[in-house]
This record gives C-alpha cells, structure tokens and sequence, in this order.
C-alpha cells in the first residue's frame, strides 16, 4: 500500500515557476527570489549569484532640469531586448539610451548622445551587478543645461545604477539544477529517502523497482545541495542508500 501511495504523488506533475519557464528547462537551471515580500532588498546577495528580474523596475533622478528616467527589465534574447527597448522608451523625449546583457552577449546604445556619455555607463552600472538577462533603457528629458561629457556619463550611469539597486527587491537567483539517482537495496527505505529529500528541497521525478527488489528514485536538486543529500540519506539509511549525480 505504502509503495502505490508514493507511485501516485510521484504522478502528479511537476510545476515549474514561471519565472523558470522563461529561462529554460527546469534540470538546466532555475529561478530562486532573492528578497522575501517583506524585505526591502536582501541583506546579502550569494557570491556568484546571477540574478534576473520578475517585474520591472523604475528609478528617476534630476540634474540641471534634466530628468532621467531609468526602466529595467527581464529580456530572454537580443530580438526581446529589443521590443523591450522600443516598448518603454518615450519618442518625445530628447534621448533613450539603453543597454543589454544577457549572458555573454551585450550591447548599448547612445541615441545621439555624445559618444559613450549614454549607453556605455548604463552597461558599466549593469555589469558593476549580478543581473544578467536584464535590459535597462534610461530616457532623458532634456532642461535646457547642458551637462558636458562627464556630467552626461554621472546621470545614465548613476541612474541605470539607481534603477538596479531598487531591482534587488524584485531579483531572483539562478541556481544550477541536476538528475540525480538514489538507489537503495529495498523499499525498506523509501521513508528514510523521501525524508532526506524533503529536508534537502529536491523535487522526486521517477522511482522504478527492479526485480532484485531494490529501488531507484530519481530527483531534481541544486547541485551545490547533492553532497549534503548525499551525507543524509547515509545517516539514515546506514549507509544503505547512496545518491549518484546523472548529469555530470
């Protein structure tokens, strides 16, 4: 009885984020919020964490009767960034520069601003941060002053910045997901395994129950949480359940 019990929960689909479904299959990576609803922004972001949004954010700042206006958002590909671009940016306004990256791949743009005044500090401010997958468009309304080179690249810059710090609230971290096979000598310890996995949050994927009367669960965990599944499912199998990694 116990052993259809766990075969039915193991029926029931898993259901990924949707945060997660934007950025690729679930074994591949996942999204985690950074900051709980309570809190302003995290007090300490993972060294190393790559971060993304889940909605956006605007900042605004003035200098000289020039307002700027900051806008970021999560984008999935170049072709989105730039939608993204085209959707927030304001045709009345003097300038809307912005700049990408997602992954390794970047780009930015001054709108007719000098030179590397636009653009450039808007992607300095971005890559200073962990957010990668994001796309940050900083429109100008131009107040009659101008601001000179370093002025200019002061106010995109400290904008786009201001924009991002004000991101963290909304920020989720990808965490690097993986197979994994815990394989035991009976059934015997199904209650021990489902425990280790439910203190370690890895989600179970399959289990089979070969004729030698062993068993095979197969799960879905953080890579850097194996080692400590791993040291469980020891201590309360008695070194009877071992876990095995399948995507490495």
């Amino acid at each position: 009885a116990m052993l259809r019990c766990v075969r039915c929960a193991l029926a029931s689909p898993r259901r990924v984020a949707a945060v997660g479904e934007r950025f690729g299959r679930a074994r591949v990576c996942a999204w985690r919020r950074l900051a709980s609803a309570s809190a302003d922004v995290p007090d300490v972001v993972p060294e190393g964490a790559k971060l993304t949004l889940t909605e956006n954010v605007t900042a605004s700042i003035e200098v000289k009767k020039s307002k700027f206006v900051a806008v970021a958002g999560a984008v999935d590909d170049p072709a989105s960034a730039l939608r993204f671009v085209a959707d927030v940016s304001d045709p009345s306004a003097s300038h809307n520069c912005y700049a990408y990256k997602i992954g390794n791949t970047f780009r930015f743009s001054d709108d007719g601003e000098p030179g590397g005044t636009g653009g450039r500090p808007i992607f300095s401010a971005l890559e200073s941060t962990d957010f990668e997958n994001v796309c940050v468009v900083v429109t100008r309304y131009y107040g009659g002053t101008q601001l000179g080179t370093g002025g200019l690249i002061r106010a995109y810059g400290g904008c786009a910045a201001k924009c991002l710090q004000e991101g963290l609230k909304f920020a989720v971290e990808k965490t690097e997901t993986v197979d994994a096979m815990i394989t035991a000598p009976s059934p015997d310890h199904l209650g021990q395994i489902y425990r280790a996995i439910e203190k370690h949050d890895a989600t179970s994927e399959d289990e089979e129950f070969p004729e030698d009367g062993s068993v095979f669960v197969q799960v879905l965990i953080e890579k850097s949480g194996c080692d400590g599944l791993a040291d469980t499912l020891r201590e309360l199998t008695n070194g009877k359940a071992t876990l095995r990694v399948l995507d490495d």
